[in-house]
């Protein structure tokens, strides 16, 4: 249960990115619909690298697969949204996944790094 708490945490960091950022962007107006996407990918890899991090620190071991069970969770909930959306998924699209997906394991990996390196700093 405790994980599933910890997963939740994390979660609220990339979620409120992808529900707040394009509307800030569109509200804007000030960048074009290309510029628009490639901002939102980049916030997109940011956010599942911090995100990674976070559940990292909170991994006892193999931060890889915290980190594959948190870009699954994100790819999920962006499928869902994709779906009331009416989008098509495309090549695009499945590389964007994968992105995302490969930014939170990386990130799980050096967040369990981190971890193990305030280990070793903090006495016992």
């Amino acid at each position: 249960m405790n994980n599933v708490i910890n997963y939740l945490k994390v979660l609220l960091i990339p979620l409120g990115v992808i529900l707040i950022f394009p509307l800030v962007l569109s509200i804007l107006n000030l960048i074009g619909l290309r510029t628009h996407n490639l901002f939102i990918l980049i916030m997109m890899i940011f956010t599942s690298l911090i995100s990674g991090v976070m559940i990292g620190k909170k991994a006892f071991k193999k931060g890889y697969l915290s980190g594959l069970v948190l870009g699954l969770i994100l790819i999920s909930f962006l499928f869902l949204l994709g779906l009331f959306g009416s989008t098509n998924t495309s090549l695009h699209s499945v590389i964007y996944y994968l992105i995302i997906i490969i930014c939170s394991i990386i990130g799980s990996m050096i967040g369990i790094q981190f971890k193990d390196h305030e280990e070793k700093k903090s006495p016992k």
